[in-house]
């Protein structure tokens, strides 16, 4: 067991919860515990209804689960442009985080999937780049990124200044890319990885999803093993 654990905070997708995260991804979670501790939290918008075809469908009214709400870090019905330039919910999740690495970190590196990945990709580089409008963290740049089912957060003015090719994004990241994947198609995924200087990427032949087989696991505790 490593003498140090790495602490992640964990993003969900769109129109999910931390919950379902955490259960849709207890293989992964179980096979670097002896590496990592995962903070799963629940993203501060409720979504409802769905309006997507999204990551999981369900009934958001007050007789669901709080397994089957869903959540998001920003409202996306159909990314039209807004008038401050920034999406619907992206500045309140901003604070919300800023919130959670003050009273939950300091964490180590951060793991996001879909929304979350873009979501988490965009922390990581504000944590980076102090220079930014929301930079105001009061916790130092992550260690490392992991990106599932990634995307660049295009379609609004103020975020496509960030994760460009031109001031590529010095953390270290792993990118999960499923080339079966029809709601965040492969060659998205793969612009991401372009905003990075080092990525390293993990192809598998399944959809949207962090893949629970051997090799995903391996790579993933190979990453993790040089920040212990």
């Amino acid at each position: 067991m490593a003498s140090h654990k790495l602490k992640i905070l964990c993003l969900h997708g769109y129109t999910q919860n931390a919950i379902m995260f955490q259960k849709r991804t207890s293989a992964i979670r179980k096979s670097v515990d002896h590496l990592a501790e995962l903070v799963y939290i629940t993203a501060p918008h409720h979504i409802k209804p769905p309006t997507l075809s999204s990551e999981y469908v369900a009934e958001s009214d007050d007789d669901v689960s709080e397994e089957h709400k869903p959540f998001g870090w920003w409202y996306a019905p159909r990314y039209k442009p807004t008038k401050d330039g920034y999406f619907i919910g992206y500045k309140e999740s901003v604070a919300y985080i800023q919130q959670v690495l003050k009273n939950q970190g300091p964490f180590d590196g951060i793991l996001g999937f879909s929304q979350g990945a873009a979501f988490a990709a965009l922390l990581t580089e504000l944590l980076e780049n102090k220079s930014h409008e929301f930079s105001s963290f009061d916790h130092p740049p992550f260690k490392f990124t992991i990106l599932v089912s990634g995307f660049k957060p295009t379609m609004q003015e103020a975020t496509n200044t960030l994760l460009t090719t031109e001031h590529k994004v010095k953390t270290p990241s792993l990118h999960y890319i499923g080339d079966l994947d029809t709601l965040v198609l492969p060659e998205k995924m793969l612009s991401l990885t372009e905003a990075f200087e080092n990525p390293v990427i993990f192809r598998h032949m399944g959809g949207h999803y962090l893949p629970s087989t051997s090799t995903s696991q391996k790579a993933l505790i190979n990453f993790l093993s040089q920040y212990v």
